[in-house]
């Protein structure tokens, strides 16, 4: 990250309401680049992919990078996962201390993709 993008993120992350866009915009991100990462790993390129799921390259292609107007829906990602042959797992993660591990993965869960 270029030193004049990371000073404005820090400027911004002052800000509530920033840092809320910013963790949510980056949670995207992450996942994009999950969703790469078990598309590589299949052999899949983005044509192909498109082609078997019945998208298109630039969607598969918006969705990796994890930028576009709104966050992904989850037919779309699950949809992308299964042409992957992967499965889906969704789990929660509190931000406080005061709920237990154990708790914790009992909140985790699989799709059924």
């Amino acid at each position: 990250m270029s030193k004049k993008i990371e000073e404005l993120r820090r400027k911004g992350m002052q800000y509530e309401g920033f840092r809320e866009g910013y963790a949510a915009r980056d949670a995207m991100i992450r996942l994009g680049h999950m969703l790469r990462q078990i598309r590589e790993a299949r052999g899949h390129t983005q044509e192909a992919l498109a082609a078997k799921i019945g998208m298109t390259q630039p969607a598969i292609s918006r969705l990796e990078s994890g930028f576009g107007p709104h966050g992904p829906e989850m037919d779309t990602v699950s949809r992308y996962v299964r042409g992957c042959d992967a499965e889906l797992v969704i789990g929660i993660k509190p931000k406080d201390k005061g709920i237990a591990t154990m708790d914790v993965e009992a909140l985790a869960f699989e799709t059924l993709v």
